[in-house]
C-alpha cells in the first residue's frame, strides 16, 4: 500500500512539474499586438503622456500657490495677534495705573485738606520707624508731641499701642542693662578686679 501511495505522489508531482513548465513557455511568447502598434497610436500615447505630465505641473503650482496663500494668512493672523496681545497689555497698564492713582486721590486729598493729618501721619510712621529700630526714648518724644494734638479714634488706639509697646521695650532695656551692669559689679567683686 505504501508503494501506491508513494507512486501516486510522485505522479502527481511529475505531472504538476510538467504542467508548470508548459505555462512558462506559453507566457514568454511574443507578442503581436506590441509589435503592431502604429505611428498614430503612439503619438496618441505621446499626447496623452504630455497632458498628463502638464496636469501635474499644474497642480504642483497650485498646490505651491495654495501654500503660499496659508503661509501670508498665517504670518497676518500672526502679525495680528501680535497687535492685539500689545494693546491688551497697554490697557492693562493703564487700568493698573488708573486704579493707583484712584486709590493714592483720597489720601492725596485728605492731606491736602487737612495739613494737620499729613503731619500727624508722618509723626506715627517716625514713632513707629523710631521703635523698630530700638529707640525708645526718642519714639516716646515723638509719641509725647502726638498726644498734644487731635488724632482720630484710629490714631489715638495706634498712638495708645505704640506708647505701650515703648514704654515696655524701654523699661526692659532698661532692666537688662541695670542687671548686665549689676552682673559686671558682681563678677568684678569677687573675681577681685586688679
Amino acid at each position: 500500500m505504501k508503494t501506491n501511495i508513494t507512486t501516486v505522489l510522485l505522479a502527481v508531482c511529475g505531472a504538476l512539474a510538467f504542467s508548470a513548465g508548459c505555462g512558462k513557455n506559453e507566457g514568454t511568447a511574443p507578442s503581436a499586438a506590441k509589435d503592431t502598434q502604429t505611428p498614430a497610436d503612439a503619438a496618441a500615447a505621446q499626447s496623452q503622456k504630455a497632458d498628463a505630465e502638464r496636469a501635474a505641473e499644474a497642480q504642483k503650482q497650485a498646490d505651491a500657490a495654495k501654500a503660499a496663500d496659508a503661509a501670508k494668512a498665517a504670518e497676518a493672523a500672526k502679525a495680528e495677534a501680535t497687535k492685539l496681545q500689545a494693546e491688551a497689555e497697554k490697557l492693562a497698564a493703564e487700568k493698573a495705573a488708573a486704579e493707583i492713582a484712584a486709590a493714592y486721590k483720597p489720601a492725596q486729598t485728605a492731606a491736602a485738606a487737612d495739613p494737620e493729618k499729613g503731619r500727624i501721619q508722618g509723626l506715627i510712621d517716625t514713632a513707629k520707624n523710631l521703635t523698630g529700630q530700638n529707640k525708645y526714648a526718642e519714639a516716646l518724644k515723638v509719641i509725647g508731641e502726638l498726644l498734644n494734638l487731635k488724632l482720630s479714634p484710629e490714631q489715638q488706639t495706634l498712638v495708645d499701642g505704640l506708647k505701650k509697646t515703648a514704654e515696655q521695650q524701654a523699661a526692659q532695656a532698661a532692666s537688662d542693662k541695670a542687671a548686665a551692669g549689676a552682673s559686671k559689679a558682681i563678677g568684678d567683686a569677687l573675681g577681685g578686679k586688679k
